[in-house]
């Protein structure tokens, strides 16, 4: 564990010193989503794609996406093909060495946006190919005059702090989600204000002795988010988790509140300084992606506890990072999330389950072209289980993003 943790230690300095469009499509700046798409993290900005326009119509359609080819070598745990971090709390992804070669991140994305006067009615839809290897669905969603319907990313999130890395959606702790929902948005000047009810996915444990937890879900969730331009956003949660129990018999519910900060504070030409922050009861499955296999790791949102209560669990998450550009085609991302989840110790059914989780990162990205990006990355886990057992893993991946 040590020498892994030395190695990571010497990478942190080395990163830190070390388009075709149509008029039909406002052409934006890199790492801004268009419409309200994903933006890339890794690759070229969305906007180099070709739109075509159906004719005798006001309507432009686009057609993109990327082919994503990961070579990976874990030396501890296999952590997934998208690294997913609490993958090191099982013994059973232990390993002397693997190797993994992948394209399941590849992904498949159509977009519509017809024009009414000065109105434009827009539509997305995308889908991948995580985590078994079959095409499923990411977002899909219609927005007219800033109200949206569908799915798509959760508005408890942001996208301006998050840094620029290989890995599949940044480093864990980023809060992160693509639930259904209803979602209305303003923007004045450089401001911009949304408020949105979701679909409640949330997770219940029952610690209880024997029997099972039915969830319910009452009301969607709230989420209300504030963004200044790319420098700095804001958002917060409310949300309420009921269950009936066999154990108990009795309807219980707990209400879950949170708060998520991003900023991006330019250091220079060169180098930008990210920052996020994730407070909150009850915020478990906002965690950056955590795949159906890990989720048996993460902390519920809530638990029923043995007298029947229903608690909801806190959660704190900070990440730092710098993003700095050696020239126009060469570019750095290094920095290190936390995540801390406040279990009861002396719950035996939550033992296994992951109490901190640290994961830390440090790359070299090239942009051969627009549509080429290429890259080598190196990522660290230190991991804690309620238990008291500590865990670290380390991965390396090199990865070829090619956009259409």
């Amino acid at each position: 564990m040590q020498a892994k943790k030395t190695l990571m230690l010497a990478l942190l300095p080395a990163g830190i010193l070390a388009a075709q469009s149509s008029s039909a499509f406002d052409v934006v700046e890199a790492g801004q989503p268009v419409v309200t798409g994903e933006p890339s993290r890794v690759g070229a900005p969305w906007n180099h794609r070709s739109t075509f326009n159906i004719p005798g119509t006001n309507t432009d359609v686009a057609f993109g996406g990327y082919i994503k080819f990961d070579a990976i070598y874990d030396f501890d745990y296999d952590l997934g093909d998208s690294t997913d971090p609490l993958a090191a709390a099982s013994e059973s992804n232990a390993t002397d060495g693997r190797t993994t070669f992948t394209a399941s991140e590849s992904r498949l994305n159509f977009r519509t946006q017809t024009r009414f006067g000065d109105e434009m009615l827009r539509t997305y839809f995308e889908g991948h190919f995580l985590p078994d290897e079959k095409f499923n669905l990411r977002h899909a969603y219609g927005e007219y005059n800033g109200f949206l319907a569908g799915q798509t990313w959760t508005n408890f999130m942001h996208f301006l702090g998050t840094p620029r890395i290989l890995k599949l959606g940044g480093p864990i702790g980023y809060a992160t989600g693509r639930p259904e929902q209803v979602r209305y948005s303003h923007q004045a000047g450089a401001n911009t204000f949304a408020v949105a009810l979701e679909n409640p996915e949330s997770s219940i444990s029952d610690l209880g002795a024997g029997g099972t937890v039915d969830e319910n879900f009452e009301v969607p969730d709230l989420t209300l988010r504030y963004q200044y331009k790319r420098h700095f956003g804001i958002s917060g949660v409310v949300r309420q988790f009921t269950t009936e129990s066999a154990v108990s018999g009795q309807d219980e519910s707990a209400t879950g509140f949170g708060m998520a900060a991003q900023g991006a504070l330019p250091l220079g030409g060169r180098t930008t300084l990210k920052g996020n922050l994730m407070v909150g009861s009850g915020l478990g499955s906002y965690l950056d992606y955590v795949p159906p296999a890990g989720a048996q790791y993460r902390a519920p949102d809530a638990f029923l506890a043995a007298d029947g209560s229903l608690e909801a669990v806190d959660l704190q998450s900070y990440g730092i990072s710098l993003d700095h550009r050696w020239n126009a085609d060469w570019s750095s991302s290094i920095g290190t999330s936390l995540v801390n989840q406040d279990l009861p110790d002396d719950a035996p059914a939550l033992q296994g389950m992951t109490d901190t989780v640290q994961f830390s990162h440090v790359n070299l990205i090239w942009d051969v072209n627009d549509r080429l990006t290429v890259g080598a990355e190196y990522q660290f886990i230190d991991l804690e289980k309620v238990s008291g057992e500590e865990v670290d893993a380390s991965r390396v991946m090199a990865s070829a993003q090619f956009h259409f």
